[in-house]
Order: C-alpha cells, then structure tokens, then sequence
C-alpha cells in the first residue's frame, strides 16, 4: 500500500526487471560457452579430416583401391566438417551478440533502477522537509495562540481565585474582628455592671462623712483603672486582628 502511494512500487519492479536479466545474462553466457566449446570441437574434427587428407595426398603415387575410396570419403567428409565449423562460428558469434546485448540490458536496467532510487529519495525528502516545516509552523501556531489566549485566560482564572480566596479571607477576618469585639465588649459591659454594684453598694453603706472624699477618690480611682483596661484591651484586639489577617494574607502568598 506505501509502495503504491509513494510511488516505490515502480523501483521495485525495475529490480525484479534486474533479477530476470542478471538470470537472463547467466543463461546467455552458459550458450555462448557451449556454443564455443562445439566451435572447437567442430575445427578439431575438420582439422583431424585435412590431416588425414594431406598424409594421402603425399603418398598419392602408391595409392591403392581402399586409399582413393578413403580419399573420396574424407573430401566429402571434409566439405561437411567445414559446414559444420562455419554453422558454429555463427552460433559462437550469435550467442557473444546475445551476451553483449543482454549485459548492455541488464546495465541498462541497473542505471535506470538507480536512478528511479534516486528521484524517489529525493521525492521522500522533499516530502520529509516540508512536513518537518509543517509541523514545525503547527508548533510555532501553538505557542503563540497559547501566549495569546491560553496565558491571559490562565491568568485571568488565577487572578478570579485569588480575588475570590483574597475576599473569603476577609470575611473571614472581619467575622473573627467582629466575634472579638463583640467578646470584648460583653467583658467591659460585665466589668461595667460590677462598677455600678460597687458604686450603689458604697453609697448604701453609713460612713462618715469625713471618709466621702476618701471614698469619692477610691472611686474615681477605680474607674479610671476600668478605663485604662479597657482601653488595653481595646488596644490589643485591634493588634491581635490585624496580627491574624496579615499572617493569613502571608500564608495564602507563600502558598
């Protein structure tokens, strides 16, 4: 199926093309060298007949019967044997025209299935570099569209989360300022009615009256005591809260 849509399909029959002419070349040349070998037998034979011919031509005056039949048979046979060895020069000569031309085909075939190789590899190649910047410009496509819009979406996603756990927080801190401060003031109003107490418990008891102004500094006393606590306690709620918050907003940061 890839042979068929790249093409390759092609260079492969041009090698099956080089297998049957390499085949092709093999059986040829066994011919040409069988066809020689009965060239050479065919030149022994009327070599072997011309020979035997002259050996009768020298001693021609002392012939007998049987010589001038034997002479009459090789003549003829030598007329046959010289047939024969020109049929097997054109064989030798035809079979070397069939070797040399099935090597110029099979060299042939060689060069142009290389040569198909080579256009293909470089089809394969081309296709390989514009794919590589194929991709190369579907990555570079990502990147900016995830600096354009991936990157402001994750951050406008992230700044919703922080708003939203910044304004949690807050809430949080203002229940808990509030839960202190309602605390707090449920401990001065407490203190508060105690000072009342003491104040109606102090004037229901008889003293003399040279004891009032005693009893009116004891008082004021006591109550600008009250005072400064309250205002401590004032002080360090307000300190405890804005500790709590900003450790909070810290912790949320560092997470």
């Amino acid at each position: 199926m890839f042979s068929k849509i790249s093409g390759y399909g092609h260079i492969e029959s041009l090698k099956n093309q080089v297998v049957e002419n390499e085949a092709a070349i093999v059986a040829k040349r066994q011919a040409a060298r069988n066809a020689k070998i009965e060239y050479d037998e065919a030149v022994a034979r009327r070599s072997n007949s011309q020979k035997e011919v002259n050996d009768l031509l020298q001693r021609k005056s002392t012939w007998t019967e049987s010589d001038v039949s034997r002479f009459t048979a090789l003549v003829r046979q030598d007329h046959l044997y010289e047939q024969e060895e020109t049929r097997a020069k054109l064989h030798v000569e035809s079979t070397e025209a069939d070797v040399e031309h099935q090597f110029n085909e099979l060299m042939r075939t060689i060069l142009n299935r290389y040569h198909e190789e080579q256009v293909w590899s470089d089809k394969i190649r081309s296709v390989s570099t514009y794919g590589s910047l194929l991709a190369l410009g579907v990555n570079i496509f990502i990147f900016i569209l995830a600096i354009l819009v991936v990157e402001p979406w994750k951050r406008k996603r992230l700044a919703e989360t922080f708003e939203k756990r910044i304004e949690h927080l807050s809430i949080e801190n203002r229940e808990l300022i509030r839960k202190g401060l309602e605390d707090f003031a449920a401990h001065f109003e407490k203190q508060e009615t105690v000072l009342t107490k003491m104040e109606h418990t102090l004037e229901d008891i008889s003293i003399p009256k040279s004891s009032e102004d005693s009893k009116s500094s004891q008082y004021a006393h006591i109550v600008t005591k009250g005072s400064l606590e309250k205002e401590k306690w004032f002080i360090g709620l307000l300190g405890a809260a804005g500790g709590v918050a900003l450790t909070t907003i810290l912790t949320y940061l560092t997470s």
